[in-house]
This record gives C-alpha cells, structure tokens and sequence, in this order.
C-alpha cells in the first residue's frame, strides 16, 4: 500500500467512524436496539409487500427464535404489525405500523444531518468535484459486484 493509498483509507475510516457515531447515537436515543432499528428499518423499506420471520433470519444472519422475540418488542411498542399472508396462512407477514414508519424516518433525518455537518467545510464545487472522484471509485466497485447493494436515494 503506497502512502497516498494507506492516507485515503485512513480518511474514508474517519468518515465511516464518524457516519456510524451518528448512527449510533441516534438508536441511543431512540430507545430502540441495534438488532430493532436495523430490523426496523429493514421491515420499512420493504412494507409495501411484507416481509416474513425467515427473510428477516437470513439477512441479519440469526436465528427464527431470534427474530420472533425482537419482533415481539416492536409489536408490543406498536412499531410493527404482524398478519396472516393471504396466499399461505400459516406465514405471517410483518409491515411497519406508521409509528414505526416516522421512528425510522428519524434515522434518516439524523444521518443526514449528520451528513450535513461533515461536509459543511466543503463549498458546492467541492462537494462536486468530491462527488464526481467517488463516483468514479465506485464505479470500479460496482464493476467487481462486492459492494453493498444501494439504498434509497442512491444511484
């Protein structure tokens, strides 16, 4: 690794660490877990069709039992509802409740203020001219398919 490579790590690390603060600080203060917020989340995204207990298992990489006690204690604080699919009865599909839907957008918010402020430093240009040299790292990312999938609002 040449200087100027272990220097930009180094960099991007100090982002990462800084974005994750936030986020941490956010489920703090939103009472939730870890394991709740990201399920939490996860269910909001995808509410418009449902999501099932083995879905939610085998993209947090833990086990049924797991999953239907942290779903327990979003159901009982009214963040989550869970139903009968109308296609198979004995699976139940698990949407967030509109409470559960503006807690989650409370992360979103929070994430991009705290967005907001780590590049406050930079003018518009800069923060272009930033964007255009990332977008052309990731390009290469997505070229090799072992990046993260995109979220919402992502290209």
């Amino acid at each position: 690794m040449t200087a100027r490579t272990e220097r930009l790590a180094v960099l991007l690390r100090t982002l990462m660490f800084a974005q994750r603060a936030a986020g941490e600080e956010w489920i703090r203060e939103s009472g939730l877990t870890r394991s709740q917020s990201f399920t939490l989340g996860y269910v909001d995204a995808h509410s418009d069709r449902g999501v099932i207990g083995r879905e939610l298992a085998e993209m947090s990489g833990t086990t049924p039992a797991s999953v239907t006690s942290l779903l327990q204690g979003l159901e009982d604080r009214g963040y989550i509802t869970r139903e009968p699919s109308p296609t198979d009865s004995r699976v139940k599909l698990v949407r967030a409740t509109p409470e559960g839907s503006r807690v989650i957008a409370g992360f979103d918010e929070a994430m991009s203020a705290a967005q907001d402020r780590l590049f406050a430093t930079l003018d518009d240009a800069e923060q272009d001219a930033l964007i255009a040299l990332l977008e052309r790292v990731t390009d290469g990312v997505d070229a090799q398919d072992d990046g993260p999938p995109r979220g919402r609002g992502q290209r």
